[in-house]
């Protein structure tokens, strides 16, 4: 579960910097406050390969714990068996005659 969360935040993660990145190589006046635009471009592009390695791994993470939850069989005992020695196969909603 949490490698799937970090897959679904990386994810995010790679969408926005993918947006700064290209507003800022390609209109960087409209994103105001931005004392060097070649270092923020950097940055931005830094921070996007980091998001894409955390969800490389995230995805690599997911893939095992779905390969090992379909490996596991578990024994449920046989199908006749019947813990509470109630026969609702053929007398479903039959009241038994025995207990008057």
């Amino acid at each position: 579960m949490n490698s799937q969360c970090c897959g679904f935040y990386s994810a995010t993660g790679v969408i926005f910097m993918t947006f700064v990145y290209v507003m800022l190589s390609t209109q960087p006046f409209f994103i105001t406050g931005i004392d060097n635009v070649e270092e923020a471009r950097s940055n931005a592009f830094g921070a996007m390969i980091m998001f894409c390695v955390t969800f490389a791994i995230s995805a690599v993470l997911i893939s095992k714990e779905q390969k090992s939850s379909t490996a596991r069989e578990y024994d449920t005992g046989a199908e006749d068996h019947n813990p509470l020695n109630v026969d609702l196969k053929n007398n479903y909603g039959s009241v038994p005659t025995d207990s008057y």
